[in-house]
């Protein structure tokens, strides 16, 4: 197989792939379209493969022209069905951003310990994906105030939770997770971090809201 061809048939398997993970399906390889792309490619290359026999006559060449001709063409509609899922995607987490509602964590995260907060939760487009957020500051040093969230997780009983320890160059951070185990999961963050010979801590507590369906378009 040419060198394009090749290059165009792992660009299609790719998008195909990238596709199927916006559409965020059970199973992907269930949806009709990516099925019938996937077989297209595969033929593609074995028509190519049989071509390559006797690549040097007139009507080989006029053949892998066409697979090359095709394979661009699949590649193009791949694209543009990827970017009209980004802008589905992004249309509606604007419109979960923008909703009306009470912006809070869930009841049961625990409390920051000389908590001071720089404003009120507010939500943030974070990764893909609409987050509550609020930033502050605390007194207490990372390691104590992750200490007292494990304490109120381990109170609760009922909570999953896994903390990472950073220590580069003098400053020292701790993020530590906090999930429900039964459905609806939710879950919320907490990064504590303070740079070396600071008094001060700066916090960042976060939960991130369910994600949106993609709706069709009209």
């Amino acid at each position: 197989m040419s060198s394009k061809l090749r290059t165009y048939f792992v660009l299609i398997v790719g998008f195909v792939l990238f596709s199927s993970i916006l559409r965020a399906q059970d199973n992907p390889l269930d949806d009709s379209d990516l099925q019938q792309l996937l077989k297209q490619a595969q033929e593609m290359q074995k028509e190519s493969r049989d071509l390559q026999k006797n690549p040097g006559s007139r009507d080989s060449r006029k053949k892998l022209a066409d697979l090359e001709a095709m394979a661009n063409q699949q590649a193009a509609q791949l694209e543009q069905e990827e970017k009209s899922e980004k802008v589905k995607l992004q249309a509606a987490l604007k419109k979960q951003l923008e909703a009306p509602g009470p912006v809070v964590f869930p009841d049961w995260t625990p409390a920051t310990p000389e908590f001071k907060a720089a404003g009120a939760p507010t939500r943030k487009i974070v990764d893909d994906q609409v987050k509550i957020v609020q930033s502050g500051t605390s007194s207490l040093i990372p390691e104590k105030i992750a200490d007292s969230w494990q304490a109120a997780a381990n109170a609760a009983n009922n909570l999953n939770q896994s903390l990472n320890k950073i220590n580069v160059n003098g400053k020292i951070t701790r993020i530590l997770f906090l999930s429900t185990r039964t459905n609806p999961r939710q879950e919320v963050e907490l990064e504590a971090s303070r740079e070396p010979d600071s008094k001060v801590t700066q916090i960042e507590i976060s939960s991130p809201l369910p994600k949106p369906e993609i709706g069709s378009e009209e």
